[in-house]
């Protein structure tokens, strides 16, 4: 989030202290992520030492913390893990709060400041030795396991149901509902067309593995030595590999950057056969959450700021801009079709075969 959490720095500087051994440290907000519910601190110890705090509202889902560290003590070394507390738990509570400490790493994300080409093939044999790592059971259990059910339709329906009852409240909500009944007929469609694909999934339910699940180019950081690391581990889940593999396959009209950046991937991924229907349902689970995350935002969430709002409505209004997620969406279950997106999507990705080669998709 961009705007600081509802907590004196110095509550957060005495739990660190008394649950991290971290006395007299230097305490910095910093303005990035875009999860609703978390914040982010740098900490500088007395010594020095800079450590990455995240702060959370509510309980921390427990895989989140534990399936990091049991990556990184596996070997996958480009995991960041959470740092033990004096007590050796993962994370402190602090009220309502969570507060989790790892370690900082000094430097941008992929997104910003660009991949090279070993490092994106080094991030696709990553990806594949997390994909074919196995859990203990003791872990596996607490795992969530994808059910091919939209969990955002419900919130979906909820902002929905807002736009067309409530009065508007802010600038922001105002501009938000009138964007939304433009779209009202579309964002109707997208939600029935992911929960149509979602239960052809549930009859033929593909192998899962482990996914990470947010593993898109601002996940990854790149430090001062051109070291690559993966972050952000809180959804993680037991899923089909495309849960992934969404974030790098393309469309086959992408420019050849992606296809290029996609083709070094697989080359340290190896080649695997993508299922198109699970690629078209996670498309549309995806424009979903956004949908649903980006109205709660502004109608749903009190504590959200006057920025927030205003940031949260442009980023609603920029998903149905073409080559952004809806269109992607469409594209994915109407293979072929134009860049400007339908007003009525269909779901029928399995015109598009399943593919036996992400390189030759690639491009």
């Amino acid at each position: 989030m961009i705007e600081k959490p509802h907590i004196p720095d110095e509550q957060i500087s005495a739990s660190l202290c008394d649950d991290y051994g971290l006395p007299d440290i230097e305490l910095t907000f910093l303005p990035v992520g875009n999860d609703s519910r978390a914040w982010a601190y740098s900490v500088r110890a007395r010594n020095g030492q800079r450590y990455f705090l995240k702060v959370r509202c509510g309980p921390v889902y427990p895989p989140a913390l534990s399936v990091p560290g049991f990556l990184r003590d596996s070997g996958v070394e480009p995991v960041v893990a959470p740092l033990p507390t004096t007590a050796q738990g993962l994370s402190s509570t602090l009220g309502d709060f969570s507060l989790i400490l790892y370690p900082f790493v000094d430097g941008g994300t992929g997104a910003e400041t660009g991949m090279s080409e070993s490092q994106w093939g080094e991030f696709g044999a990553v990806l594949r030795h997390i994909h074919a790592t196995v859990l203990p059971c003791s872990l596996h259990q607490q795992m969530r396991k994808e059910t091919f059910v939209p969990k955002w339709s419900r919130m979906v329906r909820e902002v929905q149901t807002l736009v067309e009852t409530c009065k508007y409240m802010t600038p922001a909500e105002r501009e938000l509902a009138a964007f939304w009944m433009s779209k009202n007929a579309e964002i109707e469609q997208i939600v029935t067309c992911a929960e149509e694909l979602g239960r052809r999934l549930q009859d033929n339910p593909p192998p899962q593995v482990l996914c990470h699940a947010d593993i898109h180019a601002w996940n990854i950081l790149i430090d001062r030595d051109n070291r690559l690391y993966i972050v952000d581990w809180d959804e993680v889940i037991l899923a089909p590999k495309e849960r992934d593999l969404m974030f790098v396959i393309e469309d086959t009209d992408v420019s050849n950057e992606h296809a290029r950046h996609a083709h070094l991937f697989f080359e340290g991924y190896g080649v695997t056969p993508v299922d198109a229907l699970v690629i078209a349902y996670y498309r549309y689970e995806w424009v979903i959450q956004e949908i649903g995350d980006y109205g709660e935002r502004v109608f749903l969430a009190p504590d959200s700021g006057e920025q927030t709002q205003r940031d949260a409505v442009a980023a609603f209004q920029q998903l149905f801009d073409p080559g952004d997620v809806v269109d992607s969406a469409y594209r994915s279950s109407n293979p072929g079709a134009p860049r400007s997106a339908p007003a009525a999507p269909e779901c029928h990705p399995t015109s598009a075969p399943a593919r036996s080669s992400p390189r030759a998709a690639a491009g």
